[in-house]
């Protein structure tokens, strides 16, 4: 069979992502490679922690399961996922999301090994498309709101792909001060990650333009292993646009149409978010959340939270 790799596993795109500051370990039966868990090292003050890099928003084991029965593969990646996690080096804090785009029994294969090495897994939830079916059907499975959204963003705005990142970026950047908010995005390495996927026709920007010529909303969007991922966006705050993503999100859905592939929605993080992407149609999926805290790190996460609470003026 061998390894199942999504998009964000692919050693490109993890080196660019990066700088090629990124490990894996590895399991091999005799001279074959049937496992590999890609992470990335780093520090928090005096604690060596490990969490997704950037841009990438699934990883997880790659895993050969051979064939044969179901449970004769489930039991295989049961024990090859623990020897690959029995490698890793003592984190004080680990996280990583594990792809939902592999099989069911994969993935609950996944969850066991971790939960069974004193992992905590947790879901999370995203929509995927199907855009192998006609645009008509993908149309009509929408909400009449969405769709009546798309409509009124069509007649205000042109939809066009861009090629130089650094347009988003300015772009991104400036939308987040003009909502007066922080900036959380590194995009050190987003103008390699862009090149890499442009070489490789596996990822593009579109624009909404409005009227008077400037953008009025940007999504990245990337593509690999029958998978399309709506990755970032970003709207001018002070236009007054409520369709202009939306009319995005409907282009990439034709554009996963032309490629034929499925598009997924990447993440639902708050009711407000499931209440937007559920409009588009879609099947919801769950990922897991891989996670351990060593408990010296716990307290005092624990504790820097209480202090910064108290420091909190009561103005009640």
């Amino acid at each position: 069979m061998g390894l199942t790799f999504s998009l964000f596993q692919e050693p490109w795109w993890l080196s660019a992502v990066t700088g090629d500051r990124y490990d894996e370990v590895i399991v091999n039966r005799g001279d074959q490679l049937v496992g590999r868990l890609p992470f990335v090292a780093g520090r928090r003050g005096p604690f060596k922690v490990s969490i997704m890099p950037a841009f990438t928003h699934l990883l997880g084991p790659a895993v050969d399961a051979g064939v044969g029965k179901s449970q004769t593969q489930l039991v295989r990646r049961l024990s090859i996922t623990r020897e690959l996690i029995d490698q890793l080096p003592p984190f004080a804090y680990f996280k990583q999301v594990v792809d939902p785009s592999i099989s069911s029994g994969q993935a609950i294969a996944d969850g066991l090994a971790f939960q069974d090495r004193g992992f905590r897994v947790s879901p999370q939830y995203t929509f995927q498309i199907d855009c192998q079916s006609n645009p008509a059907s993908l149309w009509d499975g929408m909400h009449t709101k969405v769709r009546q959204h798309i409509r009124r963003a069509e007649e205000k705005c042109t939809v066009v792909a861009l090629d130089d990142p650094n347009h988003f970026i300015h772009f991104y950047v400036n939308n987040i001060k003009k909502s007066n908010r922080v900036n959380r995005t590194d995009f050190s390495q987003f103008p390699v990650l862009f090149s890499e996927c442009q070489t490789r026709t596996n990822g593009e920007i579109l624009s909404a333009i409005g009227s008077n010529g400037e953008p009025v909303a940007m999504v990245f969007l990337v593509w690999g292993h029958g998978v399309m991922y709506y990755l970032l966006s970003t709207r001018a705050p002070d236009i007054g646009d409520n369709g202009s993503v939306s009319l995005l999100l409907w282009s990439a859905m034709k554009r996963a149409h032309q490629l034929n592939l499925k598009f997924d929605l990447d993440g639902v993080y708050t009711s407000g978010t499931a209440r937007f992407l559920s409009g588009f149609g879609g099947e919801i999926r769950v990922r897991l959340i891989i996670t351990r805290t060593h408990p010296v790190y716990r307290a005092l996460q624990f504790a820097k939270m209480t202090f910064r609470s108290d420091e909190t003026p009561n103005f009640t």
